[in-house]
């Protein structure tokens, strides 16, 4: 298919010697034929406002070399498509239909969604009973821990009162234990959260490919060394895999799932009711 484009680089520096004006504005007929593929043509109207008006007049040209090139090959495509599948027009057609009509439809969902707030209509209540009627499906991938990590130089005199304060259960003492870490500069990890074991694991000088489901134990103060440094730690709670999940650790997927439903029972009730209103207003006939 021949490409026609017809020379328009001395409109343009026609216009801005003329105009002194970085944009293409009305100093020529907006009728003006830029380029055409085929049949169509692109007019200087079509691309008046592409321009910004704080560049240079021959940055401004590029550009519109560089719209126009896109728009002639983008046209030739289509158009080359058009004769390619000449004899599925129909089959087209009926596709833009149907992608036309779900976007309208999907639009129209969100308007009702949107109307009403799915998120306004459930509380923390309806979050926690999803989670109790569908407890086997979260199920854990892997282990999981809560503890605590002191390492210390093997030398430390003050190792048996580490010790004592690990494993504390009162908030009084697991402060002192803080303070105690910071003015002796020892590090310290706390997991109050629930953590994957082989991210608790790396706090310690664990061996690659060595398995230490032995030290699952509440409450219970173990320790490590490398040689020069000796780690203290204690799991507070744990769950192994394949057991169910915390509540926290599923709470953003149980909030999608209710989310989920409760937009999808919006969207049924709106439907319902367009739909039992139209049947009362004979909108809708059924013969059957």
């Amino acid at each position: 298919m021949k490409v026609e484009k017809i020379i328009y680089a001395l409109l343009v520096v026609l216009m801005c010697g003329v105009a002194g004006c970085k944009r293409i504005g009305n100093s020529f007929d907006l009728d003006v034929e830029i380029a055409r593929v085929g049949d169509v043509s692109l007019y200087k109207r079509d691309i008046r406002d592409i321009v910004p008006a704080d560049i240079s007049s021959e940055d401004s040209l590029k550009l519109v070399e560089t719209y126009v090139d896109n728009w002639a090959r983008k046209e030739l495509k289509r158009q080359q498509a058009n004769k390619v599948f000449a004899s599925s027009s129909e089959e087209i057609e009926r596709l833009v239909s149907e992608y036309r009509n779900s976007l309208l439809t999907r639009k129209l969902d969100q308007y009702y969604v949107d109307s009403y707030g799915a998120d306004s209509l459930y509380g923390a209540k309806d979050l926690t009973a999803y989670y109790e009627a569908h407890k086997g499906e979260f199920k854990l991938p892997t282990d999981i821990v809560k503890g605590r990590v002191v390492a210390m130089p093997k030398s430390f005199t003050q190792r048996a009162k580490i010790k004592e304060l690990i494993k504390a259960s009162s908030a009084d003492k697991l402060q002192d234990l803080a303070a105690m870490c910071e003015k002796n500069k020892l590090p310290y990890s706390h997991f109050e959260e629930w953590v994957d074991y082989a991210d608790f694991l790396k706090q310690l000088p664990t061996k690659r490919n060595e398995s230490y489901s032995d030290l699952l134990k509440e409450g219970v103060v173990g320790s490590m060394t490398d040689g020069k440094v000796l780690y203290y730690f204690v799991i507070t709670e744990f769950k192994t895999k394949g057991s169910v999940s915390p509540y926290e650790r599923v709470e953003e997927m149980i909030r999608w799932a209710v989310d989920k439903q409760r937009r999808a029972d919006i969207v049924k009730m709106c439907d319902d009711s367009l739909y039992q209103a139209a049947l009362t207003e004979q909108r809708v006939v059924i013969n059957l």
